[in-house]
């Protein structure tokens, strides 16, 4: 799931708190907000018709013994005009019993995969959650002593640039097995407040060659002069998002210990 400074965009539409400020920028994380809303207003509305049907269901019960009644005096002697119909009579609504099931079966069947949809988010935010525990409890170790560049808040700790951003140029370089590549920086991690544009040099042997528009989010260790880390894909890039933004607070405090 999408995420802005922690905040995930399908508990911002259950909870429908204020969205943080900037959030509105990013493209991805609004459109999965937007997303989360819709699914939502469908589901109350499906489980509005629910509580219709079954109160329409309520009231037809309800009518079938008057309708029998009128029926047993007719056959004391009490006799209708034929082809009339009293001025003050309501038409009685009916609804047939098959048709209502039919009806029902439709919308519980609506809201049970709505539900799947909401329990599949738990899981995959329980998920995540232990990998973000599982990172935070490996920072406590590096902490102690055990060794920063072991954890992920150590991982940071030696990193010199996490960024995200989108491939703005690809410059060969002549005599070298390396490309010069521009971006344009759209977040940065490391250093906090970095420039709106980096470069760096990219082994022309790495795979998948990058490519100009492309969205990647980008690391290099302290000693480094070429990526150790390339990411493209919005659920890639989304999940290696989550756990540096938990591990980024940890990583301050601690020194690069390679």
């Amino acid at each position: 799931m999408a995420e802005y400074e922690g905040v995930d965009a399908l508990l911002a539409a259950i909870t429908d708190e204020p969205l943080p400020e900037g959030a509105h920028e990013d493209a991805e994380f609004m459109a999965e907000h937007r997303s989360a809303a819709a699914d939502l207003a469908l589901l109350r509305e499906q489980l509005a018709l629910i509580g219709d049907t079954l109160a329409d269901g309520a009231e037809t019960t309800e009518a079938a013994p008057s309708r029998k009644g009128r029926r047993t005096r007719k056959s004391r002697g009490t006799r209708q005009p034929r082809n009339r119909r009293p001025a003050a009579a309501p038409k009685q609504r009916s609804r047939h019993p098959g048709a209502l099931a039919v009806t029902l079966g439709t919308l519980v069947t609506a809201v049970v995969a709505l539900m799947v949809v909401g329990m599949g988010w738990l899981i995959v935010q329980g998920g995540a959650g232990g990998a973000n525990d599982s990172a935070k409890s490996s920072g406590a170790d590096a902490k102690d002593g055990a060794g920063a560049s072991l954890s992920a808040p150590g991982y940071l700790a030696c990193s010199r640039l996490v960024v995200e951003g989108t491939v703005a140029e690809i410059e060969p370089l002549p005599g070298a097995d390396q490309d010069r590549i521009t971006l344009d920086v759209t977040r940065s991690y490391k250093p906090a407040k970095g420039k709106a544009q980096v470069t760096f040099l990219f082994d022309e042997a790495v795979g998948p060659r990058p490519h100009k528009g492309q969205q990647v989010l980008v690391a290099i260790r302290h000693d480094a002069v070429v990526p150790d880390k390339w990411v493209t894909g919005k659920k890639d890039i989304a999940a290696e998002r989550r756990w540096i933004v938990d591990a980024l607070p940890q990583s301050r405090a601690l020194d690069c210990e390679e």
